[in-house]
């Protein structure tokens, strides 16, 4: 299958250099259960509900089998997913400052946007929408900075600066290098797990002087077990605005780490392939770490 780049993702090729990540063949899914009433960003998000469409005592065409199907109701941004590059818009002026009054532009290549008003329709998104883009196959690394930090879970709305990044690479031994996804613990699935709210309302994830970190090293696809990837409050997405409209890098959110930690597997080969959800901002997804 052929696919073309999407931002800062690489074209995917399963080439011999990945291949040499897998050691011992352990798959782990990092992605978390979807449950009834799970948290949302905001209530302008709808949570994961479930009803049965047909059930095994309905009549059935198939007789004499039966057959059984459910209606799913939620919003794109609850769960485990990717979000596309067309999520997050910032309000820039005429010399592409961000501003509080100024137009929404999206990402449109290295240093170049388009206007977000221009780019969709009442069928969705036209412009870097999730259908777009290709399947994710490439170098993951761990960054467990609740271990760095000594702690099972970072402080509600820690942010995660430079130097905790720069402990925790040398703590695992890790390097990020050209074409890294990089996933960061915070230690936090469990609140997302029990429906706390602090885990919505008062995220610890990365700084913006964290994010320009990684992508100075090389990092093109970010992740968290958090809601956000970064810290929240303050609410202003900078770290979205950052790697989403300026450097073309997205973001994997609501990701379970705790069994890739637990079994210290701090280098892997990542696998994601989003649905082709025409003109959707991201899609929900259950990548796998292959080590």
């Amino acid at each position: 299958m052929s696919a073309s780049a999407y931002g800062r993702l690489p074209v995917p090729r399963l080439k011999p250099e990945l291949l040499r990540l897998v050691k011992t063949g352990e798959v782990f899914s990092l992605g978390i259960d979807f449950q009834e009433g799970m948290l949302t960003p905001g209530a302008a998000m709808k949570s994961y509900s479930i009803a049965p469409h047909l059930r095994h005592s309905d009549p059935s065409a198939i007789s004499p089998g039966t057959a059984a199907a459910e209606t799913i109701r939620m919003s794109i941004h609850v769960g485990t997913h990717i979000d596309a590059l067309c999520h997050i818009a910032e309000k820039q002026d005429a010399s592409g400052n961000a501003t509080g009054a100024g137009e929404p532009r999206l990402y449109a290549g290295e240093g170049a946007t388009v206007a977000a008003s221009e780019s969709v329709t009442s069928a969705g998104q036209t412009h870097m929408s999730i259908e777009k883009m290709p399947p994710i196959v490439m170098r993951g690394v761990l960054l467990d900075v609740a271990r760095y930090k000594g702690v099972e879970m970072l402080p509600p709305a820690y942010g995660i600066g430079a130097d905790d990044l720069r402990g925790a690479l040398e703590l695992q031994g890790s390097v990020i290098s050209e074409n890294t996804a990089v996933l960061v613990r915070t230690g936090t699935y469990r609140l997302l797990r029990d429906g706390d709210p602090v885990y919505r309302d008062a995220q610890a994830g990365l700084n913006l002087e964290a994010a320009q970190f990684l992508v100075e090293r090389g990092m093109t696809l970010v992740g968290a077990d958090n809601m956000a990837v970064e810290a929240m409050p303050p609410m202003d997405h900078s770290v979205h605005r950052f790697l989403l409209v300026h450097k073309g890098i997205t973001h994997v959110e609501n990701l379970n780490l705790d069994e890739l930690a637990a079994a210290r597997c701090y280098e892997f080969l990542l696998i994601i392939a989003p649905l082709k959800l025409t003109g959707a901002t991201g899609s929900w997804v259950n990548p796998l770490a292959i080590a």
